[in-house]
């Protein structure tokens, strides 16, 4: 069973509109990520029906679904678990009591993406004093809510690693912590696994794209660790114009290689991670993958 532990179902609705189908037929059992309400709206739209998606209102169109029996929206119906955390490239607070309510009512299987970037030029990643404060509220509100309510962590993090590092005996108490698109050394990674933290390590399209640290990483981590990703649509396989959930095939792939494994051995093994990662994974990933 392949797994996908991060990817953004209504930007990737936007750019493909046909994927919901083919995902439903996948097998593959996915994370979707929300960063706001209206992306949660959205994402929700597409677990009730597939067809005639309308993104500026969150589900099948109206005159879609007075065409649909029962059945047939029963069957068009999407299976994944879902995430919503304030990113760290906006780190406003308006969205804290709406992420309270869906941690609290049980909709997520976990808190993120939360954490720290300081990549690029814009004004709000600048690394000074104004901004290492705000995305240090935003990410410790989210630390305290996953470690009340025993969630695991979905971690961003660029250039931030020394901050991640100031909250490890915190994280060490969390059920899980999952750095998505993970770019930290080889080394820290190591660090955070022998400070306690139950750490996980996901990579995506650069482990085709051919980045050298994260290559290093993949290929040296406990295999235990491991997850894999699409974080579609962003960060495509080279060439391409963004990356696709089917990209997490040849991703797997690649890290079977990377391993000295065979696919077969990846995918089982990164599945296994997952459901150790995600505990609300368990009735997705008991019902094994679909014919």
């Amino acid at each position: 069973m392949l797994t996908d532990a991060h990817i953004h179902f209504a930007a990737l609705a936007r750019r493909d509109p046909g994927f919901p189908e083919r995902y439903a037929t996948s097998g593959i059992v996915a994370v979707a990520a929300s960063h706001d309400e209206r992306e949660w709206r959205l994402t929700e739209g597409l677990r009730s029906g597939m067809t005639g998606i309308d993104t500026s209102r969150g589900g099948v169109r109206p005159d879609e679904a007075a065409k649909m029996g029962s059945a047939a929206l029963e069957s068009r119906k999407l299976e994944f678990l879902s995430s919503f955390g304030i990113h760290p490239q906006c780190p406003i607070m308006e969205h804290a009591r709406f992420l309270v309510e869906l941690a609290e009512t049980g909709k997520l299987a976990a808190i993120g993406e939360a954490g720290f970037d300081f990549f690029g030029d814009e004004p709000g990643l600048v690394r000074n004093e104004a901004n290492e404060s705000a995305q240090r509220a935003a990410f410790e509100f989210q630390l305290d809510l996953a470690e009340r309510l025993e969630l695991p962590l979905l971690l961003h993090v660029r250039k931030g690693m020394d901050l991640v590092f100031s909250y490890v005996k915190r994280l060490a108490r969390l059920s899980s912590a999952i750095f998505h698109s993970y770019s930290g050394t080889l080394g820290e990674g190591e660090a955070l696994l022998r400070r306690g933290v139950n750490a996980f390590f996901s990579f995506g399209a650069v482990v085709l794209n051919g980045h050298k640290r994260a290559v290093e990483t993949c290929a040296r981590l406990p295999l235990e660790r491991l997850l894999s990703e699409t974080d579609a649509p962003w960060q495509p396989p080279r060439g391409g114009p963004f990356c696709r959930f089917e990209d997490i095939a040849p991703i797997v792939a690649r890290m079977a290689e990377l391993r000295g494994i065979t696919g077969d051995e990846a995918e089982i093994n990164i599945a296994h991670n997952f459901s150790n990662a995600f505990p609300a994974s368990a009735r997705l990933m008991a019902r094994g993958p679909r014919p």
